[in-house]
């Protein structure tokens, strides 16, 4: 295992995560989700599995998240300023999708007569605000994409408050604690965080070990006590996007790539906006092909499309609502 800074905040190869989690669940959508444009069900099977990017998401959170607080000294009384800082640097991006959907779906309803499109209630677009859709049966997401959102804010929340125990030299309490948030995943469901707390906890876990909270020993051990539960009760492609995202942070965190760093600096941006941007061209272009590099072709010009506007939004968003979150301190 290599070392890292122990005061850094970058740690090179989330960036490739991070790109490498945007754009499989970007491609995921792409090809799985418009009806009737992939026949070949083998094909549809295995982009599929792309949809499991979202959970190396999860384990980066999980680690970088406790390990910048770490950094900064953290103390339960910056809570507030803590989410407010995370909210500042998120949001802006959040909401700029939130009314690009909106305008999506207004200029299909208008110029295209599509009189079928869902209908978006003044309710549920401000539930969008503070991620309280799922507390609410009758109310669904604008934008599919945005239930992990919601996961990461309880995660925040959820870090904010039981970070002291993780931080905590004794070995009694990180046993309890860890046992604990194990099976809080059964009081859950998909929609919270409870049942994905066993994928931050690997995150958190690296934390742990990086940091000389818990020595090596005490990682593995912990370590596979948690890939053996996920296997069991959240299933093997999960298990495996853990794996891959545990093992790039644990043995290769100073891997770099200038593609990687780039696509992970945009990453935010791709997930936020794939669905609306490279979603609609596909939905166009696949009524005019018929043949696999027809396909290709139109996967191929909705994943370019995509991250070119990804990156206009980062530009025009997200990289200022970054620099007023790093002016926040706790």
């Amino acid at each position: 295992m290599s070392k890292l800074s122990l005061n850094s905040n970058h740690i090179p190869v989330l960036d490739s995560i991070r790109g490498l989690a945007a754009i499989s669940v970007c491609i995921y959508h792409f090809v799985v989700g418009p009806i009737n444009f992939v026949k070949d069900e083998n094909v549809l099977n295995v982009f599929s599995y792309g949809k499991y990017g979202v959970q190396l998401f999860f384990v980066i959170s999980g680690f970088i998240i406790p390990w910048s607080l770490h950094n900064k000294k953290y103390e339960i009384r910056n809570f507030f300023k803590f989410l407010f800082k995370r909210l500042a640097r998120l949001e802006p991006p959040y909401l700029f999708s939130v009314l690009l959907v909106l305008l999506l779906f207004l200029m299909r309803h208008y110029f295209l007569n599509e009189n079928d499109i869902r209908v978006f209630t003044l309710n549920q677009v401000l539930l969008h605000i503070g991620y309280l859709i799922p507390f609410f049966e009758d109310y669904h997401w604008i934008n599919e994409v945005y239930w992990t959102l919601a996961i990461e804010f309880q995660f925040y929340i959820f870090i904010g408050i039981a970070y002291l125990a993780f931080n905590s030299k004794s070995k009694v309490l990180h046993f309890l604690s860890f046992l604990s948030f194990l099976f809080l995943h059964f009081f859950g469901g998909q929609q919270f965080l409870l049942y994905w707390l066993p994928v931050f906890l690997l995150g958190n876990l690296l934390f742990q070990v990086k940091k000389g909270i818990i020595t090596n020993r005490e990682y593995y051990f912990y370590t596979l006590a948690c890939l053996v539960f996920i296997s069991f009760f959240i299933g093997i492609p999960v298990l495996v996007s853990c794996l891959i995202a545990t093992i790039s942070i644990m043995y290769f965190e100073n891997f770099n790539s200038f593609v990687g760093s780039w696509l992970g600096k945009v990453s935010y941006s791709i997930y936020l906006t794939h669905t609306i941007v490279g979603s609609a061209i596909i939905n166009i272009l696949s009524h005019h092909v018929t043949t696999s590099l027809g396909v290709f072709s139109v996967v191929a010009i909705g994943v370019i499309c995509t991250i070119l506007f990804s990156y206009f939004t980062y530009l025009l968003v997200e990289k200022k609502s970054q620099k007023f979150s790093m002016k926040i301190s706790y």
